[in-house]
C-alpha cells in the first residue's frame, strides 16, 4: 500500500468548534497522525452542536463534530491545571505541529508552564523546540487592537468586508450560511502549515502560523479594495437587473440559473425555454433585455415552471448554453458526476452508525483518499496514547481520571 503523503507527521490539535478542527482534519486526510485534545467530561463544544443523528443530543452524534474530526485519535486533558499542562508539554515533545484556536489570553496562560522561551507575547505560539510549527487561528490574529475580541462567524464575515458586497443593491448585505468563514480559515491554516513544514525541510526550524479569520475572508475582496484604492469609490452590491437572466429563478422542482453565456443566438435560448413570447426580437440584445426586464422575467417564470431542474440543466448543455441549478444535499448525494468521481466516502461510527461523508476537494495522482478512522469517542485513545506512547501506567491513568485531569 502506498504510504500516506503526510505519514510520519504528528499533529496535536487543541481546538474546538470549526476552524482548528477543520485544519487538523485536512492534515489528517493526507496521512498526518492527529491527536485531538478535548476537555474531560464535556469535550469539544461541537459535540453539543446540532443537528444530531436521529435527533438524539448525544455527544457522539453531533453531525458537525462527526464530519470535522474523522481520521483523528482523541484524548481528554484538563489544560487549566499544571498536571494537564505538563502532560501536554510531553505530548508536544514528539509533535511536529500544534494547531489551536484558543483565545490569546488563554493560550498566554499556558505559555510559562509549557516552557515557552519566546518573549514576544506570543505565549503558546512561541517555539517549545526549534522544529515545532504552531498554527494559531483566532478571529482577528495575534496583534492589533482587536486581538483579544471574541467573534462568531457572522461577525468575522461582516468585519471582513465580504458581507457588504454579497446580495442585491436594494437589500441588506447577505451572510453566507454554515460558518463559511471558519472553514475558509481552516483551509488557509492547513495550507500555511504545509508551507511551514516544507520550509522546515531546508531550515530545520519551526514557524508560527498566525491565521486571522477576518483576514482570510478579506483576501476574497479581489475587486473591491483596488476599486477603492484607485477610484476612491466603494463598490456596492450587484444591481437589481430584474430580467431573470443570470439570476436564480424558480423551476418546477427548485431553482435554476438561466444564462445566455456563450456564442449562441438568443433564439437558441428562447427555443430551449419553450415560451413563444421569448422569441420577441426586443429580447435579442442585452440592452433590450434590460429595458424590458420585467416582461422578460414574467415570460421566463412561465416557461421555467414547465421544467424540472436536471432535465433543463442537461438540455442547456446540449445546446451549449451555460445554465446552472441550485442543488440541495440530496441532489449532491445522488449526483452522477460526484458518484463517478467517487467523492463521497462511507464511514462507520460505533455510536452514530454508518453515513456518507464528503471526500477531499482536490485529488492527487497516486494517492487514494480514505477515512480510516471515524470521529473519536470522548477520550477514546487515552490509554493508547498516555500509556502506549507517553509511558504512563494504568494506575497513573486511574489516578489522573480520579483527579479530573483526563
Amino acid at each position: 500500500m502506498t504510504p500516506a503523503i503526510l505519514e510520519g507527521v504528528r499533529v496535536v490539535e487543541v481546538g474546538s468548534q470549526v476552524s482548528a478542527p477543520f485544519c487538523a482534519r485536512l492534515l489528517a486526510d493526507y496521512g498526518a497522525d492527529v491527536i485531538k485534545v478535548e476537555p474531560p467530561g464535556e469535550g469539544d463544544e461541537a459535540r453539543r452542536q446540532g443537528p444530531f443523528v436521529g435527533d438524539d443530543p448525544h455527544p457522539d452524534k453531533s453531525i458537525p463534530f462527526l464530519y470535522l474530526n474523522t481520521n483523528k485519535r482523541g484524548i481528554t486533558l484538563d489544560l487549566s491545571v499544571a498536571t494537564g499542562q505538563s502532560i501536554l508539554g510531553r505530548l508536544l515533545e514528539g509533535a511536529d505541529v500544534l494547531v489551536e484556536n484558543l483565545p490569546p489570553a488563554q493560550s498566554q496562560a499556558l505559555a510559562q508552564p509549557l516552557g515557552m522561551t519566546s518573549g514576544s507575547q506570543r505565549d503558546i505560539r512561541g517555539n517549545i523546540r526549534t522544529g515545532l510549527i504552531v498554527t494559531s487561528i483566532t478571529p482577528f490574529g495575534q496583534s492589533g487592537p482587536y486581538r483579544d475580541l471574541a467573534a462568531t462567524d457572522i461577525v468575522t464575515c461582516a468585519m471582513s468586508g465580504l458581507m457588504y458586497h454579497s446580495g442585491d443593491s436594494d437589500r441588506e448585505p447577505l451572510r453566507n450560511a454554515l460558518s463559511q468563514s471558519l472553514y475558509v480559515a481552516g483551509i488557509n491554516a492547513a495550507v500555511a502549515t504545509l508551507v511551514a513544514l516544507f520550509q522546515r525541510l531546508t531550515t530545520g526550524k519551526g514557524q508560527h502560523v498566525d491565521v486571522s479569520v477576518m483576514e482570510c475572508m478579506a483576501t476574497h475582496l479581489v475587486q473591491a479594495v483596488p476599486y477603492y484604492n484607485y477610484m476612491g469609490a466603494i463598490k456596492g452590491r450587484r444591481s437589481v437587473r430584474g430580467s431573470g437572466i443570470e439570476e436564480l429563478m424558480p423551476a418546477r422542482d427548485g431553482y435554476v440559473v438561466p444564462s445566455v453565456q456563450g456564442s449562441q443566438p438568443w433564439s437558441v435560448f428562447a427555443d430551449l425555454i419553450g415560451e413563444e413570447g421569448l422569441q420577441d426580437p426586443r429580447f435579442a440584445s442585452g440592452a433590450g433585455r434590460i429595458e424590458h426586464g420585467e416582461e422578460l422575467k414574467a415570460l421566463l417564470e412561465k416557461g421555467l415552471a414547465k421544467w424540472d431542474r436536471k432535465p433543463l440543466f442537461q438540455a442547456s448543455g446540449e445546446r451549449r448554453l451555460v445554465f446552472g441549478m441550485a442543488q440541495d444535499a440530496g441532489d449532491l448525494v445522488d449526483c452522477p458526476h460526484l458518484a463517478a468521481r467517487e467523492f463521497f466516502v462511507n464511514v462507520d461510527h460505533p455510536v452514530a452508525g454508518s453515513g456518507k461523508y464528503p471526500g477531499p476537494g482536490p485529488n492527487l495522482s497516486g494517492y487514494d483518499f480514505q477515512i480510516s478512522r471515524p470521529a473519536p469517542l470522548l477520550g477514546q485513545h487515552n490509554s493508547e496514547i498516555f500509556c502506549g506512547e507517553l509511558g504512563y501506567s494504568s494506575l497513573d491513568l486511574v489516578q489522573l481520571r480520579a483527579g479530573g485531569i483526563i
